[in-house]
């Protein structure tokens, strides 16, 4: 600026619109004479969180846009990824980018790195690239004839790497080459056919020694509790062996999915919001794998398991290794809506208030809230879906354990009480309406509840069940009045204890609540449908519409006796004249 400009200016406010000046290869973005940021012209990740303090700022997005060279849409698109992840939305792996450019230097190291037999897949996690923008570069390995061979069956793969990823170039020391796994016993001088081969390759992507920084890491208290339950043997079960389409990457692959969502992912599709590097170690992988591996590998597996038998196996082994002494399980339903166009059944959403299409999922959950079976089916009621939940429990369940199912008033029917008898099971629930009178006066005692002392007053007898027998009723007083009434078939446990085996029921339904939020129980998983023939007793409209014409027809002939009788009962209206025939 001259002199005379600056004499001009002189007393003149400062300029506050937003510019951006490149210098030398950098970056100045500027509101008047403020320099707000200023970084690398190629550094991706800054000029993204640039545009996102902006907007935050108040800057418009057109601006925003029209400053940095970019559309509005994708500025848009990265301030809402911004507002609902954080920074880590703008400068994580996930983000769309060319890659950074590869020096010769790093080449020459990959080609070390390759005669050190790291697999292709590794080789190209190190440098930030795909393994087969490797196998190009390189070439066929020694010993290989013509191009490399594709590795698209390869179990743990790579994402992308996000814009402005640049190679250490130095300034970090490079970290070791993770050992490659031996062969597992028993399969050495196999040959590699397609899915030996991928096993193989798979292998390389294990960790079997060295020290690994994982954000996770809390999450490794999961093996403890996987160990005692036998999760080892059940996953290497649910993968199956090499003779019926099994892999031993398998077992990695299931217990990587696990921990997926023990860390809180619901669906495979949130697996890509978690640092597949940093999950990945928790599984014994150098990287959790992507999408394209775990979706299509998954529905092999699961193709080829019985998901019945895996529950059942690993709700033994959960009760086994840490029994429910008191006995107490809670059943309750579950409704699943489902809105796709396949012609299911109907059942009442609670949380709505409304009949819609879906499933109906009763779960089973032990005294202390945790999960043990589920059976799935059309919406119905407990009546109908209790036995079945306590067929699996029993399965479950270590032999000759007591068993005592604690149920809401959905399944308090004789019925379900003459089949929780003839199972050999004790149960528990509430009585329905209207209550009973109780016979007995009630009685004052002083009990403890998590360890505070309080009174209860109630009142103890036998009552006779319709299509059941004698059950023990015990009626519960507060302020002078009834309560609640509770209904067992155990004559001999402490009344306070079953009252509180009744209270804690309430677990269940947290559990319900609490599992919809963090593992999407109430998600379909699968929209594959099949028609099935539907044996219901469905209404007839004509043989409705002539049932309403037959009363309309009795109500006008009762009517019609009623006017007659009145008639002929009132004085003032002379009989009819007798004729003589």
């Amino acid at each position: 600026m001259t002199p005379a400009v600056a004499a001009i200016l002189d007393g003149m406010p400062e300029p506050s619109d937003l510019r951006l000046h490149r210098v030398d290869g950098r970056d100045v973005i500027m509101v008047g004479s403020r320099v707000l940021f200023d970084y690398d012209a190629a550094d991706v990740a800054m000029r993204n969180l640039a545009l996102a303090v902006l907007r935050r700022l108040g800057f418009p997005g057109w601006r925003v846009a029209a400053v940095l060279g970019l559309t509005e849409n994708y500025v848009a698109t990265l301030h809402r990824a911004a507002l609902r992840q954080g920074p880590a939305a703008l400068t994580g792996p996930g983000r769309r980018g060319a890659p950074g450019k590869l020096t010769d230097a790093d080449w020459d190291r990959a080609a070390a790195w390759r005669a050190q037999d790291v697999p292709d897949a590794e080789v190209g996690r190190r440098l930030g690239v795909a393994h087969t923008t490797v196998a190009r570069r390189l070439g066929p390995r020694a010993g290989q004839r013509g191009p490399a061979a594709p590795q698209a069956d390869l179990l743990f793969t790579e994402p992308a790497p996000g814009p402005g990823a640049e190679p250490d170039g130095g300034h970090e020391p490079e970290p070791a080459p993770a050992p490659i796994a031996e062969p597992e016993p028993g399969l050495a001088g196999a040959e590699p056919g397609p899915a030996r081969a991928a096993g193989l390759l798979a292998a390389g992507a294990r960790i079997i020694d060295g020290q690994v920084t994982s954000r996770y890491a809390g999450a490794m208290l999961l093996h403890a509790f996987g160990a005692r339950a036998g999760a080892g043997d059940i996953l290497a079960a649910a993968a199956g062996t090499e003779e019926n389409g099994g892999r031993f990457a398998d077992v990695a692959l299931l217990s990587a999915t696990s921990t997926g969502f023990a860390l809180g992912a619901a669906t495979l599709k949130q697996f890509k919001h978690l640092t597949a590097a940093a999950a990945g170690p928790l599984a014994g992988m150098t990287a959790l794998p992507d999408l394209r591996t775990l979706r299509p590998r998954l529905a092999a597996i699961a193709d080829g398991t019985d998901p019945l038998e895996l529950q059942a196996m690993f709700a033994s082994a959960m009760l086994e290794a840490d029994p429910v002494t008191s006995g107490v399980y809670y059943v309750d339903d579950h409704f699943v809506p489902y809105t796709g166009a396949k012609p299911v059944g109907k059942g009442w959403n609670n949380k709505r208030g409304k009949a819609e299409k879906g499933r109906a999922d009763t779960h089973v959950t032990a005294h202390d809230g945790r999960a043990v079976c589920f059976v799935t089916g059309e919406p119905s009621g407990l009546t109908v879906t209790l036995p079945k939940a306590l067929a699996e429990l029993k399965r479950a369940a270590p032999p000759g354990t007591a068993i005592m199912l604690g149920f809401d008033r959905g399944g308090a029917y004789g019925q379900v009480f003459k089949h929780c008898r003839d199972e050999g099971a004790h149960w528990v629930t509430y009585r329905r309406a209207p209550l009973a009178v109780p016979r007995c006066l009630p009685v004052l005692t002083t009990i403890t509840v998590n360890g505070k002392r309080r009174q209860a007053a109630w009142a103890e007898e036998t009552v006779q069940l319709k299509d059941y027998g004698q059950a023990r009723q015990l009626t519960l007083f507060e302020h002078g009045q009834v309560a609640l009434q509770v209904l067992t078939s155990d004559f001999d446990a402490c009344p306070a204890e079953i009252l509180a085996w009744l209270k804690s029921r309430w677990r269940e339904e947290n559990f319900l609540k609490y599992a919809s939020d963090n593992y999407g129980i109430d998600k379909i998983c699968d929209y594959i449908a099949a028609v099935e023939a539907n044996t219901k007793v469905i209404g007839n409209p004509a043989r409705k519409a002539a049932n309403a014409r037959l009363r309309q027809a009795e109500k006008a002939l009762a009517a019609a006796r009623e006017d007659m009788a009145a008639m002929l009962a009132d004085p003032a209206i002379p009989p009819p004249p007798r004729t003589r025939s």
